[in-house]
């Protein structure tokens, strides 16, 4: 599968919009559905990286070089953890913003002293 389907399929995979991936990597929502139809054939290098963590992705799935098995195996064993796996299922569903509000919120409590 080419870059073009693989970043489609992942952002609809995800309930992604158009203007939710542009935001999060700084272009314009015209850009991302420029890369979606294949009229921006040559994406720039420092995009791979973002775009992959937006998609969920490894820049190697994204460019077409991984097969997806082996990254949701590489999930997998990233969340075997119950908790770890309570926390994938509660915010898959949420839109980015939500989901940088759940990270900025788990920084937070991170750095925050016990009995403070």
């Amino acid at each position: 599968m080419e870059i073009h389907n693989i970043i489609k399929a992942r952002r609809l995979e995800l309930n992604l919009t158009l203007k939710e991936v542009a935001a999060a990597l700084g272009v314009s929502e015209g850009t991302v559905s420029r890369y979606e139809s294949k009229d921006i054939q040559n994406m720039g290098i420092d995009k791979i990286e973002p775009l992959a963590k937006i998609l969920h992705c490894s820049p190697g799935y994204l460019m077409g070089w991984e097969k997806e098995e082996k990254i949701a195996d590489e999930l997998y064993t990233v969340t075997k953890s119950p908790q770890v796996q309570l926390l994938v299922e509660v915010v898959s569903d949420m839109k980015t913003e939500q989901i940088d509000r759940v990270i900025d919120y788990a920084e937070y409590i991170k750095t925050k002293k016990e009995g403070s």
